[in-house]
């Protein structure tokens, strides 16, 4: 972006509908004169339109996957299922519950930054259970 007069975090803000009134009235102005901001709202509305497509983000998980995990707990934790084990089970399962809710949250493109925060959290009660 060439234009020095506006910042391409206040296009951004202006696009998301989060920017302050009175920096929405100079943007709204300085767009009907400003041919490359307008250009590059564009660009922003595009690139902001593919990122909300969820298919996008539709991964097939191998079903191998999750036996995977099974046999990796299992040699931890032993066949037995030790409250430890139903513990690990339950945290797994409200993980995939809070990704599923996440997607009719608004904002639920910031779905797989908290997820991933989620699984850092599950991986570090795993060791401390592991430790013990």
């Amino acid at each position: 972006m060439s234009c020095d007069k506006v910042d391409a975090s206040l296009l951004q803000d202006f696009l998301e509908s989060t920017i302050d009134p009175l920096e929405k009235i100079f943007v709204e102005n300085h767009l009907k004169i400003c041919k490359e901001c307008r250009r590059e709202l564009s660009e922003l509305k595009l690139l902001l339109y593919d990122l909300d497509d969820k298919s996008n983000y539709v991964i097939d998980i191998p079903t191998e996957l999750e036996t995977m995990r099974d046999d990796i707990i299992d040699s931890f934790l032993g066949k037995r299922k030790s409250p430890s084990k139903k513990i690990i089970e339950m945290q797994i399962e409200t993980v995939k519950t809070t990704g599923k809710f996440i997607e009719f949250l608004p904002g639920a493109k910031q779905a797989p930054k908290i997820l991933k925060q989620a699984s850092k959290g599950l991986k570090r009660g795993v060791k401390k259970i592991i430790a013990k």
